[in-house]
């Protein structure tokens, strides 16, 4: 994971959240990058599927940014598949309303990278 960190033009970063915080196996995958310089200035967009994740969304930010990753913020990428099978996820996924969310986010996003 470090390689690839460290190889990356940026990191787009999802993660669900357990007990108002982020899951412990996200925060030790973030951990091994701290003994590196993989995530110094690391250019990373934050995206979730529930907009009920504010504690995470929130907790998850500061960890990043305690690491030092440029965290992309302009653009929130959001998009509502909390309890959702995955039959619906898909269905969701593909109106024209969720994928131009998602291909806005990420050109923003590439966007924000080359102006690095």
């Amino acid at each position: 994971m470090i390689e690839a960190v460290t190889r990356a033009d940026g990191v787009i970063v999802s993660c669900p959240e357990y007990a108002h915080g982020v899951p412990g196996g996200m925060k030790n995958a973030l951990d091994w990058l701290v003994s590196r310089d993989a995530a110094v200035g690391k250019p990373a967009l934050l995206v979730h599927a529930s907009p009920r994740s504010l504690f995470a969304r929130a907790a998850l930010a500061e960890i990043m940014r305690t690491m030092s990753f440029a965290l992309y913020e302009e653009t929130a990428l959001e998009i509502a598949l909390l309890g959702k099978k995955p039959p619906e996820v898909e269905e969701i996924l593909a109106e024209p309303t969720s994928r131009q969310a998602m291909r806005d986010a990420v050109r923003a996003f590439a966007g924000f990278i080359r102006g690095r």
